[in-house]
């Protein structure tokens, strides 16, 4: 493989290939790369579509981002560590992403900043040789990001790019690439890569702590919850869920901390699935408009885990049920609020992880049952190279 950076081009035929610069109209020499990808990630391997397939995978893909990139991580740490500010930006999903990260950052101690790259243009300015900037893009190549990266290396920050796919302009670009290594990523919408990049972030922050082990043993043990929760048992409760929901135009979502940017992740896996309206929100916000949304019959999803605000969500929980609301809980645990009760494996702040999977299978089951194509969405692109 050679990727083309802009200014070259190439001339084919039977004998020879030729790369040439198009301004000296010299040739070049070939970079020639090896992709380590296999024919089978490109298949179904036996399901129905390639983004069930790359839902189950995350078992597999999650604990993997532990065992690469140690080399990198070090190299990204040490730079932090010289006093180094950091911020991060992405668009979509993979800005939801950086929003997970800013809180697994904070929870070690360690202050981030985040943009959506669409946005970050006015703040470039605070950008300098003291900031590491960490761009997030599943294939690299997302035209915002790259237009923010370049901004911030213009003011002289050092760039971490955060990629899946390999050989990408903004990998090509970057000081230091982490990438997450989920396989080829087919079907539109992004899973596999938007939890192996936040998992990726969240190692980046042990790391910065000197104690990366800590990491990799909870994503090793992650693995291992998700190899005995995401199984058929699960996907059947959450087609049976889907099939209940069918018929709704609107569904609303809360959570808080972690679960504010997987409720936000959660909804966007309905919209571009099965084109429901769903919303994202962090609990604390009801009182402030929101709530006027909730009547009688509306679902609504309650995000949440066994943390310190755990009550809290369950308090905004009966606040909708009040309303009329009909209430889903995605939890490790039950609770009188839940009229209907996905239950998630019960492992910390990663409990994160599942609570998104149920979103992902759920607007996968939910585009089946309205007849979309749940790997090619209408009017969506896997890589957004536009402005």
């Amino acid at each position: 493989m050679h990727f083309l950076n802009d200014g070259e081009a190439v001339v084919m035929n039977k004998k020879k290939v030729a790369l040439f610069d198009l301004k000296s109209e010299r040739e070049k020499s070939l970079d020639i790369q090896t992709l380590d990808w296999k024919m089978e990630d490109a298949e179904k391997g036996g399901f129905p579509h390639f983004l069930l397939k790359e839902i189950v995978e995350q078992k597999n893909t999650l604990p993997k981002t532990g065992q690469i990139n140690k080399q990198e991580f070090q190299k990204i740490a040490a730079k932090i560590n010289e006093g180094c500010k950091i911020i991060m930006s992405a668009c979509g999903t993979a800005s939801y992403c950086t929003l997970a990260a800013k809180y697994f950052f904070s929870d070690l101690g360690i202050e981030s900043e985040v943009y959506g790259a669409y946005e970050f243009l006015p703040f470039a300015r605070f950008c300098n040789e003291k900031t590491v900037f960490i761009a997030v893009s599943q294939s690299g190549e997302t035209a915002d990001t790259l237009i923010a990266a370049r901004a911030a290396k213009k003011q002289g920050a050092y760039i971490v790019a955060v990629v899946n796919a390999r050989g990408s302009t903004l990998e090509r670009m970057a000081d230091c690439t982490l990438p997450v290594g989920a396989g080829p990523e087919i079907a539109v919408l992004s899973t596999k890569a938007f939890t192996a990049q936040t998992a990726t972030l969240y190692l980046l922050a042990y790391y910065i702590k000197g104690v990366p082990e800590k990491a990799i043993t909870k994503l090793d043990h992650l693995g291992k919850m998700l190899e005995t929760w995401l199984t058929q048992n699960l996907l059947t409760r959450v087609r049976e869920l889907a099939k209940s929901l069918m018929d709704h135009e609107d569904m609303y979502l809360i959570g808080k901390y972690l679960n504010y940017p997987g409720c936000l992740e959660f909804a966007l896996k309905i919209k571009e699935s099965s084109y429901i309206h769903s919303e994202g929100f962090a609990s604390g916000e009801l009182k402030h408009g929101v709530i006027a949304l909730i009547q009688k019959g509306t679902p609504c999803f309650v995000l949440a885990m066994n943390d310190e605000v755990r009550n809290e969500v369950l308090s905004s929980a009966a606040e909708l049920k009040a309303r009329g609301g009909k209430i889903i809980g995605v939890a490790p645990f039950e609770s009188h609020e839940f009229d209907i009760h996905v239950k998630t494996p019960d492992i910390g702040k990663l409990t994160f992880f599942p609570n998104v999977i149920v979103g992902q299978l759920l607007g996968y089951y939910l585009g089946i049952g309205r007849g979309t194509d749940p790997d090619k969405p209408r009017n969506l692109a896997k890589s957004v190279t536009v402005k």
